[in-house]
């Protein structure tokens, strides 16, 4: 049976001046003096906020030049005599170069998807092998995002975990683009049944014909079914196909029940266990009506999430699974029920967590802003893009494909470069999807909103827009006007991709106007203006069918190195969340709207000096009634003033004493709960 091997620790790592380009063997070098470091690592962690250098590596405020990593690993011969052996990166931006005992084993250009090496004929078994790791993730014209193109830090390095996979010549197929080898296809059926399709791809890299047995054992509650075919596999490459039914399918049904089943697949030979795994699936289907918006399951199901990059403060890229937990657990206590996973493929990990979350997923491929390098008339789009951008989604298929909270396979992101050549691209990457995404809905999110950036190739489509924020986008409440009008004129489903404005936790002011008081591109990012802009936005959008998913920019506050905004350089502040976790009065907001645990929250409990005349008090509850108490003294219950925000409760004109004042929170719930909150503002009046 196969055997997984982490190699994670360990590792030296410099900085050097490039990677050997067309070179077979490992250059020759000192690692004594290197830094020792653990996987997964990203050379970025420190300088992602952006630092001044005056190498041509920091010209965009960080460093993109390359990397290399050296360990060595002594393999034990009972495990790997005699066996395939396999490397497997989960992930290292951009381009890998490795080498393994000072011969070249492979090359993978790319920065987001895993990624394997067959390195059996360089490896010794029973003896010390030394890999050696180049990783630069320097800019590119052909591997996406190219250039400067995406507002985010793009860090380099091993930033996702490596092991060493041992395995029978006879196997579950470990070539097939980083994919498990094994794809699931479960669909109801009108009986309360499911009909479950298994591929399993196999590899004999044997020199003869072998006989073996193929088995499919599927469980999960009243569950075990077990399936077998024989086969006689010549050498290369074979498949074997099963189709079962699945009586009383038990669906998988989003964040109201994530039921999953379990598929082992096992090969077998003269009675003995060659090689297996396990993969987790769900039964389920969707549809997205251009009028009523999305279905999961034959049930209206209105989409509402974020977009989220990955990234943690200190460790950047390089995230733990614990990292990724608490993120996940972060939006699901927001109420999110759906995620888009900005601008790439992300960790296996995070879509095994929105599965056992019942999140619904728009995942999507690097291209942002530009397909080809400079401003040309009439980009002529390369070989080499169209190669790598279809290799990124093949390989995001492959990896993905038996996840079922993943629903949308994103294109790109707010492309601004339009010809022929591009629009083919779109037809071939829509094509793609359409044969073997597993009935996956191909989207894009536009920002142009005319010509044929409207009608690229695709099932349903997203549209980035800032009211309320950027000054050339207009003023929030142009949001619902806007959207019904694109709604008339975009033929497919239609969805909001992006929404937002930023938010400093220590800035605040009252009577915040958006023309001459907030910044975009610079300091001004008032937090209590951030949840203010939302909730003009929500009492817009919030009750659209037609928008099947309503996609907020974004969960946490990310490294963008280029930016100087708000109250920190280096960083995206559109979040709802600080980069440290801390929630921002509109993560409160969304709570109280789309969670129906209770939420009883004072905004503004940062703004603590205020005047003596505070024009009003907000709060956000989804209580029945809630009470503001000043120093002890009630200020009687809050009004609602939209009741599109039944959510939202207001005190006008609150008058403060000299000196400290403490307010009190009361919400009162229909079962008797009674939650508070408080807050203490200074004034020197």
């Amino acid at each position: 049976m196969r055997t997984y091997e982490y190699i994670n620790s360990g590792w030296r790592f410099s900085k050097v001046g490039g990677l050997p380009e067309g070179r077979q063997t490992e250059p020759k070098s000192d690692d004594s003096g290197w830094e020792l470091v653990e996987l997964p690592h990203t050379w970025n962690a420190a300088d992602c906020t952006g630092v001044s250098g005056r190498a041509s590596e920091y010209s965009e405020g960080y460093y993109r030049g390359a990397g290399c990593y050296r360990r060595k690993v002594k393999l034990p011969h009972e495990q790997y005599h005699g066996k395939h052996v396999f490397i497997e990166f989960a992930g290292a931006n951009t381009t890998t170069v490795l080498f393994v005992n000072g011969k070249k084993a492979g090359v993978h250009v790319g920065g987001y998807s895993a990624f394997r090496f067959d390195i059996t004929k360089l490896v010794r078994p029973g003896a010390d092998n030394q890999f050696t790791v180049y990783v630069s993730n320097a800019t590119s014209e052909f591997v996406a995002p190219i250039g400067d193109c995406g507002d985010f830090t793009k860090m380099g390095g091993i930033y996702r975990a490596v092991r060493l996979i041992a395995v029978d010549k006879l196997r579950i197929a470990l070539r097939d683009n980083g994919s498990s080898g094994v794809y699931i296809t479960a669909k109801p059926e009108a009986d309360g049944g499911a009909e479950v399709r298994v591929l399993v791809k196999l590899e004999n890299d044997s020199a003869e014909e072998k006989n073996a047995v193929v088995r499919v054992t599927i469980s999960g509650g009243a569950a075990n079914i077990q399936r077998e075919a024989k086969l006689t596999i010549a050498p290369g490459e074979a498949s074997a196909e099963f189709s079962l039914k699945l009586p009383g399918a038990h669906l998988w049904d989003g964040v109201r029940d994530p039921f999953l089943y379990s598929a082992k697949i096992s090969v077998l030979s003269g009675g003995t266990a060659l090689d297996g795994v396990t993969e987790q699936f769900g039964v389920r289907e969707f549809s997205i009506d251009r009028e009523k918006g999305f279905f999961l399951n034959g049930k209206h199901t209105p989409l509402h999430g974020v977009n989220y990059h990955q990234d943690s403060p200190r460790a950047g890229w390089a995230m733990t699974n614990k990292q990724r937990e608490r993120d996940y657990a972060v939006m699901r206590d927001m109420g999110c029920n759906a995620v888009r996973m900005a601008h790439y493929q992300h960790a296996s990990e995070e879509y095994a967590l929105c599965d056992k979350l019942g999140m619904c997923v728009w995942t999507e491929i690097g291209i942002i802003g530009k397909l080809c390098p400079g401003e040309p008339a009439e980009p002529q789009l390369s070989r080499e893009f169209a190669d790598s951008a279809m290799q990124q989604l093949t390989e995001l298929i492959a990896q993905t494909y038996n996840h079922p909270s993943v629903m949308f396979y994103g294109m790109s992101n707010e492309i601004y470069q339009m010809s022929d050549s591009i629009h083919s691209l779109y037809e071939q990457m829509y094509d793609y999807i359409s044969e073997n995404g597993g009935g996956r809905a191909a989207v894009y999110a536009d920002a142009q909103f005319w010509g044929k950036f409207c009608t690229l190739p695709a099932d349903a489509v997203g549209y980035n827009r800032y009211f309320g924020w950027y000054k050339e986008a207009g003023s929030v409440e142009q949001f619902r006007e806007w959207f019904d009008k694109a709604h008339e004129e975009q033929t497919r489903p239609l969805c909001i991709s992006e929404y937002g404005g930023g938010g400093a936790i220590s800035q605040h002011k009252d009577n915040v106007n958006w023309l001459t008081d907030i910044d975009p591109n610079g300091e001004r990012h008032y937090e209590n203006y951030q949840s203010r802009l939302h909730e003009q936005i929500w009492a817009q959008i919030g009750s659209l069918d037609y928008l099947w998913a309503k996609l907020i920019w974004c969960m946490f506050d990310f490294p963008a190195a280029g930016r100087r905004e708000g109250d920190t350089a280096g960083i995206n502040d559109k979040g709802l969340c600080t980069r440290e976790r801390v929630p921002k009065d509109a993560y409160w907001f969304y709570r109280s709207v789309w969670n129906s645990e209770k939420t009883c929250r004072l905004t503004e409990k940062r703004f603590t000096e205020r005047p003596a005349n505070v024009p009003e008090v907000r709060a956000y509850s989804n209580a029945e009634r809630t009470e503001l108490l000043l120093n002890g003294n009630s200020l009687g219950f809050g009004k609602v003033p939209d009741n599109r925000l039944p959510t939202v409760f207001v005190w006008k004109d609150v008058k403060l004493r000299s000196g400290k004042n403490d307010l009190l929170l009361r919400a009162f719930y229909f079962d008797g709960t009674v939650l508070e909150d408080g807050a203490s503002w200074e004034t020197s009046c």
